[in-house]
């Protein structure tokens, strides 16, 4: 399945669903997500909270390359992610290429890149034990 998208003047876009990634795509975005998630836990435990624009000044408390270690991670879920789109031009293929976009669509993008399940789930309705005896 896919996950449609609305980018700004009518415009639309299709991004990949967790079920779609292949292996590799899925530990590529999760070696990005795993410092960035460090990031926005030390975050949150200065008291930052994405609804409370208040606790927003915990920003300023991120270095440069904190900054750039999440941004990097939204541009890499663009990338991976993004399967097609209506804007009449190509899309982008690299994470240099995801700066480049507008603003307006950028952030539209990110948001919605990002917001993808990158965890496995093992156990009695998930994959088979590896090391269970089997018959043949």
């Amino acid at each position: 399945m896919s996950t449609i998208i609305q980018l700004p003047d009518g415009h639309s876009a299709v991004l990949k669903d967790d079920t779609d990634l292949t292996n590799k795509e899925v530990k590529n975005l999760r070696r990005a997500a795993r410092v960035a998630m460090g990031i926005a836990q030390r975050l949150q435990s200065i008291g930052f909270d994405e609804n409370d624009p208040s606790t927003w000044t915990a920003f300023t408390e991120m270095t440069d390359e904190e900054a750039d270690t999440i941004d990097l991670f939204q541009r890499q879920c663009v990338v991976t992610r993004l399967r097609s789109w209506t804007l009449g031009q190509p899309m982008p293929t690299t994470v240099d290429e995801v700066d480049d976009l507008p603003r307006p669509i950028y952030v539209a993008l990110t948001v919605a890149a990002i917001n993808i399940n990158l965890s496995d789930e093992f156990g009695m309705d998930g994959a088979a034990d590896p090391k269970a005896v089997t018959e043949g």
